[in-house]
């Protein structure tokens, strides 16, 4: 069975990821410290999860992942707003 096993952003053509218990935000800090950036543009369709530490998955399609794999905490907003964030698995 897939699980979700990483948050994920999609910045310039590359899948940069850290494994749990991070949050995308902490994905957006290790973009700018690796590229020098001051902005990262990480719109809802560039921020996601990695499956089984390799698939690059939306948050939409990872939601229906986590639920088949049981990884959603109880009484959390994505699955109420069809979409999975960090918070929901970790």
């Amino acid at each position: 069975m897939q699980k979700i096993t990483h948050v994920a952003i999609r910045f310039q053509g590359k899948i940069w990821s850290l494994p749990a218990p991070n949050r995308h935000n902490d994905v957006i800090r290790l973009i700018v410290r690796e590229t020098g950036v001051k902005y990262v543009d990480a719109r809802d369709d560039d921020q996601g999860f990695l499956i089984d530490g390799e698939l690059w998955c939306r948050r939409k399609p990872a939601l229906r992942i986590a639920l088949a794999a049981g990884q959603c905490k109880p009484d959390t907003l994505g699955p109420k707003l069809g979409a999975l964030y960090s918070e929901d698995v970790w």
